[in-house]
Formats: structure tokens, C-alpha cells, sequence
């Protein structure tokens, strides 16, 4: 007979539990909440729509604590409101066990709950950004027809009449555009624009991240430094990371990923990044170091790649207190020599020079510009001599040799917060105070998210059979009203919850925190068992 009973009631909860998932999904999954927590841009309707799939499993995790809830308050209140509890206790029959069923939903919305946070929210990030990747050219190709228009690395903005996707004989795709119009940025100013018959666009992937990498062809440009129109049969683009259209966030993190983090927050993708910019300082503070050295001994310093050498000869030479940068001052000469054979001859009253960063460290480029009383001899342009007020030039990739040192320096050593001093300059050294304190942030906020995570995961099963205990109390009519109280300690377990997590993530709050995060669950198991014992037994 109590079997029975069990078999009755788990049906009756489990009917009310169900519809009221499925209309809950429905509701807040294909009603836009759960899309509104994700931001992608260049993604069309139908890749929309293939997101929406992916992301009504999320919405679920949001639901199922709720129709729990809602589906023991319900059935425990009709049953009470029948008096079909008091024909059980008139039995013989302990109230107490007809609350089984309650329990074991109550335990499945709790494990699902966990089990969704922990891995399936972050398995559907991880397929949206992995889905996103892998239609890169599509959304390159919308993006191409909209108003705002494609840029690339920040500085080129290009235009096309047409475009076209074709694939190659080992099946990687290419963006072929037509009838390009194309626009370069330089510090907010104009260095070249102009036209390409076509564009065709590559891509890639480089240490888990897409890249592309762009070929111009039977171009018509006009470049600024050199002051006039030109035409080339082709030009490259250097190849660029795309940055992650769903970046990467601990919240999104599976339970494993959170765990590893913990254990080494250096290898976390955000702090990986400032540590290639750091390193990228490094390696600026060693080039400063080698032309500061150089122009000690021999009054002029050199420097370039495999395209393009530079001399620098000057009076005097000046370095910012900050990062070291240099600048030449006072009868600069500046010999400019191309593999191509060409030799250009800059005087100056000034020239300065720095190392220009990038997502990756072996794009690292140095700038040289000359300034005041600019006077450049330039075989190309005859034996006259062209004046200008300053004349920059194109840049040089920094010596491999300097990157990989900067790129073995250690990590560790980078984020031991007790070394006070690398030796290679402020700005190196204020970089990297401010990523130790980053990745002390992220230690904080990674422990917030677990106990957030399990804390959230056990609650449901204290509220939902309070719930269940509340139904019967408040029977009949006023099932709803029960309803209605349970989300009092639902509302305070969530509110403590959050207030814990703020607090572990401040400095010095982190055990204060943790115990903020369940005490609001501590109070409502004590709640639970004063209406179990006390309440529902009368």
C-alpha cells in the first residue's frame, strides 16, 4: 500500500513538474532571456536559429529548480487540501515517508542543476564560439554588405562590390573579394588607400584561436609616406588572430576548467594574453637596452629584418624615464637600405623609435619616425632632394632573437608578487604589479564561482521540500499563497549566494564570503526541519 502510495504521488508531481519545464523552457529559452546573456555580432537568421538549438538546454538549467518547486507545492497542497494526508495518518501510515517522491525529483532537479552549470552551460559556450569560428567566412561575407563594413587588424577598413566563397584543393575555404576599395590606418592617421581588383581571404587557426590572412591583387594605392600614387601587382597582409566572439569568462567555465584554473590561474587564456603583452614589453625594454648600448660605444646603433635595414647616426640621444624609449636628436642621419637594392637617405633635426605590439609576439614591429626639418634623398624621386615635416617609415619586425628570450622568460618568476623588480623599466614593472593583482582577482573569483556553483546545485533540495512541507500547511485554495512563501527563502538563499560571491572576490573577504554564500541555505535547512517536526507532524 505505501508503495502504492509513492507510485501515486510521484506521478501527480512528476506530470506537474514536467508540463511546467516545458513551458518555463519555452518561455524564457525561445522568449530571448538566455539569448540576451550571450553577445555575437555578424551572425544571420539562419545561424541564429542554429543557436537557439544550442542554447534551450541552458534555459532548462534556469527552469527546473522552479517547476520542482512549483510541482511540490502543488501536489502536496492538493493532497493535504483533499485530506488525503489525514486518511494516510489515520492508517498508521508516517507522513514523513510519502515525502520519497519529493526527495528523489527534488535530488534530480539538484543533480541536473549541477551537472547543467558545471558542463552543459559550458559545453553550449564552447559550441558557440567553436560554431562561430567555424562560419568565420560567412559572417566576414555579411559583414561585407553592412554598413559598418570589415576591419582588419584594427586599421584596415575594406569595401567590396562582390564576394564569393570558393575552396581550395585541400579543402580549406577562401573569401574571394571583388572590386575592392581598401582604406590603412596608422595612429588615427591616413597611411595608404586605394584599390584591388581582388582580395582573398585565408583561414586558419594558431594556438586554438582563428586566424585569417589577406593577399591584395593589381592594386592601385596611394601611400602617404612616400607621397604619391602607385600600382603593385600584390600586396600581403600580415596573418591576424581574430579575437573569440564569445570570450572567455570563469562563468562559463566547466567544472574542470575551473579546478585547473585554480590550480594555475597563470594559464588562463585573458592572463596568457597580458602575459604576451608583458613579455612584449620585455622584449621593447631589451631592444631600448641594446640601441641605448650601442649608441654608448659607437654613436649610431642598427637594426632590421630580412626586407629592410636601418643606421641611425645622431648628436645626442634621449630616453623616456618610463619605458626607455629612445629618441635621437640633433644632425640624425638615417640610412634606410631594402633588399630590393634601394638606399634612402633621411636627415633630421629629431627621430624617435618604439616597438609597436601585437595579439602575438612575433608581430612585434619597430617604428621609426623622423621629425623637425625632415630631408629625404630618394633615388626614385631623381637627385632633388623632398622636404617634409616628418616622415615615418615602415616598420621593421623586431630581431627573433630578442622575442624568443622575452618569450622564455619565465612565468612564474613574472607573477612571484615577492620580487619587487625585473630590471627592465616601469612600464614592465607597473604592467606586471597590475597582473599579479589580476590574477589574484581571478584566484578569488574562480573560488566564488565553486562555491557559488554548489551552493545554488544544494539549494534546490532544501527549498524544494520546503515546498512540498509549505503545501501542506497552507492547503487548498491558498496553494499558490504557499507557493508564493517558498520563494521568500528562495529569494534569500539567492540573495545570500550573490552577497558571497561579491565578498570572496574582494580582497581579504574570501572566508567571510564563503560563509555568507550558505549561510542563507543553513537557514533555510533549519527551517525545513522546524516545519517537518513540527508543523507538518500536528
Amino acid at each position: 500500500m505505501l508503495w502504492t502510495l509513492q507510485t501515486y504521488i510521484f506521478r501527480e508531481m512528476g506530470k506537474t513538474f514536467l508540463l511546467t519545464s516545458i513551458g518555463l523552457i519555452a518561455v524564457i529559452g525561445l522568449g530571448g532571456g538566455v539569448m540576451n546573456m550571450i553577445e555575437l555580432e555578424g551572425v544571420g537568421a539562419l545561424q541564429l536559429l542554429k543557436i537557439i538549438g544550442l542554447i534551450i538546454p541552458v534555459a532548462a538549467t534556469l527552469t527546473l529548480p522552479i517547476a520542482a518547486l512549483y510541482a511540490a507545492t502543488v501536489t502536496y497542497g492538493r493532497l493535504s487540501a483533499d485530506n488525503e494526508l489525514v486518511a494516510c495518518r489515520s492508517g498508521g501510515i508516517n507522513i514523513h515517508v510519502l515525502f520519497l517522491p519529493t526527495v528523489v525529483i527534488s535530488l534530480v532537479s539538484a543533480v541536473c542543476s549541477f551537472v547543467f552549470i558545471n558542463f552543459v552551460i559550458p559545453s553550449m559556450i564552447r559550441n558557440l564560439d567553436r560554431f562561430v569560428s567555424d562560419d568565420l567566412p560567412r559572417i566576414i561575407k555579411q559583414q561585407l554588405s553592412s554598413s559598418d563594413r570589415f576591419s582588419l587588424r584594427d586599421k584596415y577598413v575594406i569595401y567590396s562590390d562582390s564576394t564569393e566563397l570558393v575552396t581550395t584543393e585541400d579543402g580549406q575555404p577562401i573569401l574571394r573579394l571583388n572590386g575592392v576599395a581598401f582604406s590603412e590606418m596608422d595612429d588615427n592617421a591616413w597611411r595608404q588607400f586605394g584599390t584591388a581588383r581582388t582580395v582573398h581571404i585565408a583561414f586558419g587557426h594558431y594556438d586554438g584561436m582563428p586566424t585569417l590572412a589577406a593577399d591584395m591583387y593589381n592594386i592601385n594605392v596611394y601611400d602617404a609616406a612616400r607621397g604619391g600614387f602607385f600600382s603593385q601587382a600584390h600586396q600581403p597582409i600580415l596573418e591576424s588572430t581574430i579575437p573569440r566572439r564569445v570570450p572567455v569568462k570563469i562563468k562559463w567555465l566547466t567544472l574542470g576548467g575551473l579546478l585547473e584554473y585554480r590550480a594555475a590561474p597563470e594559464t588562463f587564456p585573458d592572463v596568457q594574453e597580458q602575459l604576451t603583452r608583458l613579455r612584449g614589453g620585455i622584449a621593447r625594454a631589451e631592444f631600448f637596452a641594446q640601441l641605448k648600448d650601442s649608441f654608448s660605444k659607437t654613436g649610431e646603433v642598427h637594426f632590421g629584418d630580412a626586407e629592410t635595414t636601418m643606421s641611425i647616426r645622431s648628436k645626442k640621444l634621449a630616453t623616456d624615464v618610463k619605458d626607455g624609449r629612445p629618441r635621437f636628436l640633433e644632425d640624425v642621419l638615417i640610412i634606410e637600405r631594402h633588399a630590393d637594392g634601394l638606399v634612402r637617405t633621411i636627415r633630421s633635426a629629431a627621430a624617435a623609435v618604439d616597438v609597436r605590439q601585437g595579439t602575438r609576439l612575433d608581430e612585434l614591429e619597430i617604428d621609426v619616425q623622423a621629425n623637425e626639418n625632415v630631408s629625404i634623398q630618394d633615388p626614385r624621386a631623381g637627385d632633388s632632394a623632398t622636404r617634409r615635416d616628418r616622415e615615418k617609415f615602415e616598420p621593421i619586425l623586431l630581431d627573433p632573437r630578442i622575442i624568443h628570450a622575452a618569450e622564455g622568460f619565465p612565468a612564474e618568476k613574472i607573477l612571484d608578487a615577492s620580487t619587487s623588480s625585473l630590471g627592465f623599466g616601469e612600464w614592465v614593472h607597473d604592467h606586471r604589479m597590475k597582473l599579479i593583482g589580476h590574477v589574484q582577482g581571478i584566484s578569488r573569483e574562480i573560488t566564488g564561482e565553486l562555491h557559488t556553483r554548489i551552493a545554488f546545485s544544494v539549494s534546490v533540495f532544501a527549498l524544494v521540500i520546503l515546498g512540498a512541507a509549505l503545501g501542506i500547511v497552507f492547503r487548498g485554495s491558498q496553494v499558490l499563497v504557499a507557493f508564493g512563501i517558498s520563494f521568500v527563502p528562495s529569494l534569500l538563499v539567492i540573495s545570500m549566494i550573490i552577497m558571497g560571491k561579491q565578498l570572496i572576490e574582494k580582497p581579504g573577504m574570501t572566508m567571510i564570503g564563503v560563509g555568507v554564500v550558505w549561510l542563507g541555505i543553513a537557514i533555510v535547512v533549519l527551517v525545513d526541519l522546524f516545519v517537518m517536526t513540527k508543523v507538518v507532524r500536528r
